[in-house]
């Protein structure tokens, strides 16, 4: 059986450190690369979402507005889908004057 030198530990170790920073460096090169493909892909899907979101909450405060019965269920998820658009999506439009205007 052959013996390991601390040379060889060494040189050993030394290979193993420049192989993972190999890795490393491809992975975030393929990384940025990822996600600068997907940056317009991520932007429809958040301009969708705003969408979505001021559809839900028009029709919502439309109801409210007409005096239609809510139950606890659909004004906890339209306040959720409010704090959402304000807060995750930082929109702030004529959506919001109604809201404080009705929700008081």
């Amino acid at each position: 059986m052959q013996e390991l030198t601390l040379n060889q530990i060494a040189e050993f170790l030394k290979w193993l450190v420049t192989f993972g920073g190999s890795i490393c460096t491809i992975l975030f090169a393929f990384k940025k690369i990822l996600d600068k493909s997907m940056q317009p892909i991520q932007k429809k899907i958040d301009v969708i979402d705003i969408h979505q979101c001021k559809n839900f909450l028009v029709r919502f405060l439309a109801d409210v507005e007409r005096g239609q019965k809510m139950d606890d269920i659909e004004i906890k998820r339209a306040y959720d889908v409010y704090e959402h658009y304000t807060k995750d999506l930082k929109q702030n439009s004529y959506i919001h004057d109604k809201w404080e205007r009705l929700m008081k």
